[in-house]
């Protein structure tokens, strides 16, 4: 597939931060003369990792209560977390941060590095096609069209090539068709070639690469992953080519096992800088000054509790004062409620000390206090095998059975965070017994097998769905909202404020364009001004 020429026409939309982005993007020295390695190191970290303003911006204010996968002690007035009115932050976020370091690789290789040379930088540029993939999967999700094989032009005339500052929007199927396109040619790269320790650029990749240190195998079934879920997502709307892509892939060619999945991590006790990512914001929303805003969700725990599920104690920890520490250890885990009118009614009730002394909070052990926690997650087994079991169950494949990739599924889930309980650099709290449980797969197995979770034809896809919405929980939030918005599964809990529904049909279905498209870049923007609505639908998420 030609390289994708990206343009950051965008930029000048942001006119009240017009001196930072002119230093940062127009200027020749700031990355003329950085090196692709160096480049690549930054733009991979951003890609993967989650940072601080997501977490505390979009998940624990926005995203958890969509998702219902915490519960917010915040009532009064939440029809305004329904209410969207910007591209909350996405638009940048994508365009600037994540995909800066990446577009700048494609351009030096494109524009300025002598044909000779390019192979040296084959492991850094395939790899690459499958963080921006990943980056442009999760925006188009939440944005629909945009601007995609004519954006990123302004910087062209430090390379010699036409600048466009009006780049038209893509719809959403040309965006996921092209990079689907990449994730094929990525993968293709990787199967066929290795590491050539003759070269200088080859010999030090591992070293740049901070998630999978080089291992090609590993990046072969990320982009295959990304294959398998980019499909997936389309699959309702677009049969066809889900099932073109699907049937170029086995088991052999996807994330299986935990050990593959792609993290980003933070090898410290004390987080500082912009990697505070999920640390961070959950502290500070389970602080009083925040709103209380992490509780353990009812209907999650009460699931939980039905099933006998061993993720109960290592997602949620029994009531806890405001620094994270569990203040009664000897409590069940109650779950907090997720409607508004539900949660006005304890807050009159109740006082704030006896809500805290009740309800159950996200662990410490497991996120907050623990510095080892992935900063990042780009997918992991447990949705391979998701993904696997709904796609037999609809014969989008035909090999496989669904049970065993459904089983197979809860195993993996159980066992990766089971692994960050055990694992986890706060001891203080850690329960040895948690910690010890026996979570092998013949003891899962037969835990399943006579839990509520057991296979159940008849009820299938709402099983498959219901583990993929635990399993994403908080950690995967983009994710666990897209998937939710495709398949209406599970049904959330009525969010009610005074009586009124406010999530479920009412609720938001995409976020809008940033309020200065119109004016700047107008003839495009107007091509799409219908989609301008939070309550229209994007192409793949079909009623």
């Amino acid at each position: 597939m030609k390289p994708l020429l990206y343009t950051f026409a965008f930029l000048l939309l942001f006119t009240s931060c017009e001196k930072e982005l002119d230093s940062r993007h127009f200027s020749p020295d700031k990355f003329k003369d950085a090196n692709i390695e160096y480049l690549y190191t930054q733009g991979l970290t951003k890609t993967i990792d989650n940072d601080y303003n997501d977490f505390y911006n979009y998940v624990f204010r926005l995203l958890g209560t969509y998702t219902q996968t915490v519960a917010r002690k915040s009532n009064d007035g939440r029809v305004s977390v329904y209410t969207i009115r910007t591209d909350n932050n996405r638009w940048n976020r994508y365009y600037v941060t994540r995909m800066q370091e990446l577009v700048e690789m494609d351009k030096k290789y494109n524009f300025s590095l002598p044909e000779a040379q390019r192979v040296n930088y084959a492991p850094y540029m395939e790899t690459a096609k499958i963080l921006k993939a990943y980056n442009t999967i999760m925006t188009t999700d939440v944005m629909g069209s945009m601007p995609y094989s004519e954006a990123w032009g302004a910087r062209n005339g430090l390379y010699g090539q036409p600048v466009n500052l009006t780049p038209k929007y893509d719809s959403q199927k040309d965006i996921y068709y092209s990079v689907l396109d990449d994730l094929e040619s990525a993968a293709t790269y990787l199967k066929n070639n290795s590491l050539n320790n003759d070269i200088e650029k080859h010999r030090i990749f591992p070293t740049q690469d901070v998630v999978y240190g080089g291992n090609y195998n590993k990046w072969y079934k990320f982009a295959n992953s990304m294959r398998l879920r980019a499909a997936m997502r389309i699959s309702n709307v677009d049969e066809a080519k889900a099932k073109e892509v699907l049937s170029k892939l086995t088991l052999d060619d996807l994330i299986t096992q935990n050990a593959d999945n792609p993290y980003t991590k933070v090898e410290k006790t004390a987080l500082v800088g912009n990697r505070v990512g999920i640390w961070r914001a959950l502290k500070e929303s389970q602080s009083q000054t925040h709103g209380e805003l992490a509780y353990a969700p009812q209907r999650m725990v009460n699931l939980f509790n039905d099933a006998e599920d061993p993720r109960l104690p290592v997602f949620f920890q029994p009531p806890t004062d405001l620094d994270g520490n569990v203040t009664h250890p000897d409590k069940p885990i109650v779950g907090y409620p997720e409607s508004a009118d539900d949660s006005e009614a304890l807050v009159k009730s109740l006082t704030a000390d006896e809500i805290r002394n009740t309800y159950g909070v996200v662990s410490s052990v497991t996120i907050r206090n623990n510095s080892k926690f992935p900063n990042g997650i780009g997918i992991t087994a447990s949705e391979v095998y998701l993904f696997l079991a709904e796609a037999r169950l609809r014969n989008l494949i035909t090999w496989g059975d669904v049970e065993e990739f459904y089983n197979k599924a809860i195993v993996l889930s159980v066992q990766e965070y089971y692994n960050y309980y055990k694992n986890s650099t706060e001891t203080k709290m850690k329960v040895s017994e948690i910690a010890n449980k026996d979570v092998s797969e013949t003891a899962l197995n037969t835990w399943i097998g006579s839990s509520i979770y057991k296979y159940d034809a008849s009820k299938a896809l709402e099983q498959i769905m219901t583990q993929k919405w635990i399993h994403l929980w908080i950690v995967q939030p983009f994710e666990n909202w897209a998937e939710l918005r495709r398949t209406d599964l599970p049904v959330m809990v009525e969010d009610k404020e005074k009586s009124v529904l406010l999530n479920r049909q009412n609720a938001p279905t995409k976020f809008m364009y940033p309020s200065t498209e119109s004016t700047l870049n107008g003839a495009n923007f107007n091509a799409v001004a219908n989609e301008n609505n939070p309550s229209v639908r994007v192409w793949w998420d079909k009623q």
